[in-house]
């Protein structure tokens, strides 16, 4: 499975088009998949996924008890979520909306995540990332549960 890694930083132009860094439109297009935004929960950025994890998501929300405070903020997540469509320049248009959620003016950071990414006000998520740093030397790197690949010679590792 192709996934979304590294940093990128490109420019928001005046119709408030931004280019979607070649690798990740590269994962898109290896898993065959639309694009797709949303406002973060939690953190002051706009997040981007494919249709597979947009779905993971929500079979999760289709086992929790559908009255819950939980299934309510996750829904939140969900009503905000738009379909991008890219250009043949690998554009996409960011609504008025996520731009104002995220803080963005000229430039935008994409920070791939794995499945998914994020996009940020480069200065906001510079703060995170120090602050995710001083953390980690302070308090020590969280330990990970890593599953072995079976299809991998060495088991995964």
């Amino acid at each position: 499975m192709a996934l979304f890694l590294s940093t990128f930083e490109n420019r928001i132009d005046s119709k408030g088009r931004l280019s979607v860094p070649a690798p990740f439109r590269a994962t898109l297009e290896a898993n065959h998949a639309s694009l797709f935004l949303y406002k973060s929960l939690v953190l002051p950025c706009v997040e981007g996924c494919g249709p597979n994890r947009i779905s993971q998501i929500v079979d999760a929300i289709d086992t929790m008890d559908s009255l819950s405070d939980e299934v309510a903020t996750l829904t939140t997540m969900l009503s905000s979520a738009q379909e991008m469509r890219l250009d043949s320049e690998g554009r996409m248009m960011l609504s008025a909306e996520f731009i104002e959620f995220a803080g963005l003016e000229q430039t935008a950071l994409f920070a791939g995540i794995g499945r998914s990414f994020q996009i940020w006000h480069p200065k906001a998520f510079r703060e995170r990332e120090a602050t995710a740093r001083a953390n980690a030397k302070a308090n020590g790197v969280p330990k990970l549960q890593l599953r072995q690949n079976p299809s991998s010679p060495d088991g995964g590792s």
